[in-house]
């Protein structure tokens, strides 16, 4: 039986996640998205919640950022969808090596 790899850590979730998450982008506007999206988000948020009389209340969220799919935080300036691989250095092969 082989080794699982690759996305064995369990990603933390600082708001509630069944709640429907949102972030603003240039040019479209408020955007849907899933809960692994928006935590990843370095720009504005928000969170929509529901009153007592089934009106729609929207609350921004200004929580943590972390880099896509990891739990590291992230703390620079950058705006947009925060990845790994723009601040990770990864190894070259080399010659004759492939991976």
């Amino acid at each position: 039986m082989a080794e699982k790899t690759g996305h064995t850590i369990k990603l933390i979730y600082d708001f509630p996640t069944q709640k429907a998450t949102e972030v603003f982008e240039d040019g479209i506007g408020w955007v849907r998205v899933t809960c692994n999206r928006f935590r990843s988000f370095n720009g504005p948020r928000r969170i929509l919640n529901w009153d007592n009389d089934n009106n729609p209340d929207h609350k921004d969220y200004n929580g943590p950022v972390y880099m896509f799919e990891t739990n590291h935080i992230y703390k620079g300036k950058n705006e947009g969808y925060i990845y790994p691989q723009d601040y990770i250095r990864k190894s070259r092969p080399r010659p004759g090596e492939n991976y």
